[in-house]
Formats: C-alpha cells, structure tokens, sequence
C-alpha cells in the first residue's frame, strides 16, 4: 500500500540517516517522490493512526537506539530547485549545501556562510540554521508548508524565529518549500569565502568524526565550547561517544556510540558546568523520542 506514495523500505536501517550514525531501525522508511504523495502518504498515516516521524539530513538530531514501529519519512527525493533572476524557488528535501552551491554558481549571493552546513534546507529552517551573525532566514521570502492536509503559504513576517530556534519545533506541520531573494554578487569572490571557512572548519571541527554538529548554544555573552573546554572536559568519554578534543562543544562518536552514550554524556557535562558556572546550558541539538 505504501509503495503508490514512493520509494518504500522495510525494516530499514538509518545509521546513514543520522550524522551521529546511530544504528536506529524503522520499521518502514518511505521516501515521497512529489509533493502530492508526501500530502497523500500523510493523510494515509493519519487515518490509519499510523506514527509517523520526518527525518531530514539528520544533522542535528540524537535517534533513540530503539525500532521504531511507524513510518519514517525522509523527503530525499523532494529537491526540484528554480531560479528567475534573483529569486531562488526550492524544495526542502535539498542538501543544504547543494542549495547555497547552486546560487553561488549563479552568481547570487547571499547565503555562502550556510555552505558548508551539513543536512536539508528543510531541517535547515526547521532549526533556523546559521554561522555567526547570518542565519538561514536573512534572505528568505516565505515557506510553504503541509498543514492539517494542506499546502500553505507563509511569508517570512509571519514567521516567529530566533536563534537556533522557530515555531515550527512546536508544530506537527511540515515545511515542504521556500523562496528566497537573493542579490547578484562575484562568482570568484563568493568561491573564495567558501574556500576559506572551509578551511577554518576542517582546523575547527573535528569533521574526522562522525558527529551532529555543535551540542549546545552558546549562552549570552560567552561561548559553550569555552565553558566545557575550561572545566576539563575535552576529550571526555562515556561509551562510545566523546567529548571532541578538536572543539569541546562536538560529541563525537569514536566507537559505535548508542544514544544512550551521547544523552549520557550530555547530561553530564550539563551538570559540570552548572555546578561550576551556575549556567544552563541549553541544547541546540534534538533529542528524538519514537512516539
């Protein structure tokens, strides 16, 4: 039944769905080919009272280590990506960076810093994605999303965002599309930008290793890596996962981590730096929980 919506996979592994690599299972993993079926396929799933869970590049995102007996969605194959002038229309099953690499190739510029991100454009504005001052939702227009079996449209002041976060982390809907305008800019001179943050992040991060990007936000005024770095904790280990030696604010997993080892290890670097700093740290990452 659910091969008229997509590809399907049975009993499907996601160790390469998830940067962390942790050896979840679903009990089907279906991939929408056209936006359509992804709002069928929905439908289908909630009529049926079938859970369902949508999974992007998981970039940012801690599995559990357990089966899950539903439905999960990756919008892979959702990627059709147009170009008139300066205005970018594109769908959000794109790798984020695929995406930043096709507007600088056509000369508009705007979102070179977002290059390098790892994931989809969709998890990317789930998460309100960014490097520094710049974020994903600088140049945006408006997001199409699938809502109560519904396709729509909403502009960028319609949107609540902040940083590293958006409304949508409190929604079941999900976001499908987006329009950005972007502005024309030198070829050369955006290559070059990218060059170099490359660089600064193969010295920065431990891209060695299989991990999900920076755990934490960093609180006001300071920085999370900092205050992990400063009370000892580089390199730190429980289980498989480990506190990076390159960068304190990256779990990484040096030896086939479970969840279980990278919430572990979180919990305890929480409560380290709590009891010496009186500061909360707040996870940037998202813990998922089959339900």
């Amino acid at each position: 039944m659910l091969n008229k919506f997509g590809i399907v996979l049975e009993n499907a592994s996601l160790e390469n769905y998830n940067t962390y690599g942790i050896k979840a299972k679903t009990k089907y993993l279906v991939k929408p080919d056209t936006l359509e079926n992804l709002k069928e396929l929905i439908k289908y799933l909630q009529d049926n009272k079938i859970s369902y869970y949508i999974l992007g590049g998981g970039s940012n995102v801690i599995l559990p280590d357990n089966i899950f007996e539903g439905v999960i969605i990756s919008l892979e194959l959702l990627k059709e990506l147009k170009i008139d002038d300066n205005k970018v229309e594109v769908q959000s099953g794109i790798i984020l960076s695929k995406f930043v690499n096709e507007c600088i190739n056509n000369s508009l510029g705007g979102l070179e810093n977002l290059a390098l991100i790892p994931g989809t454009l969709g998890g990317a504005l789930y998460g309100n994605a960014g490097v520094g001052n710049s974020c994903i939702y600088d140049y945006l227009e408006s997001v199409t999303i699938l809502k109560n079996s519904e396709f729509v449209t909403l502009e960028k002041k319609d949107i609540e965002y902040s940083y590293r976060n958006t409304m949508f982390k409190k929604s079941k809907d999900i976001i499908v599309s987006a329009t950005f305008k972007l502005y024309k800019d030198d070829l050369n001179k955006m290559k070059e930008a990218v060059k170099e943050n490359r660089i600064k992040r193969i010295n920065s991060q431990p891209l060695e290793f299989k991990n999900a990007g920076s755990v934490f936000k960093n609180p006001d005024g300071d920085y999370a890596g900092r205050l992990i770095e400063s009370i000892g904790l580089k390199g730190y280990i429980i289980g498989g996962a480990q506190v990076s030696l390159k960068h304190a604010n990256f779990i990484v997993n040096v030896n086939n981590a479970t969840s279980s080892d990278i919430r572990n290890l979180i919990n305890y670097i929480k409560e380290k730096v709590y009891n010496e700093y009186k500061i909360e740290l707040e996870l940037e990452q998202i813990i998922v929980d089959w339900k």
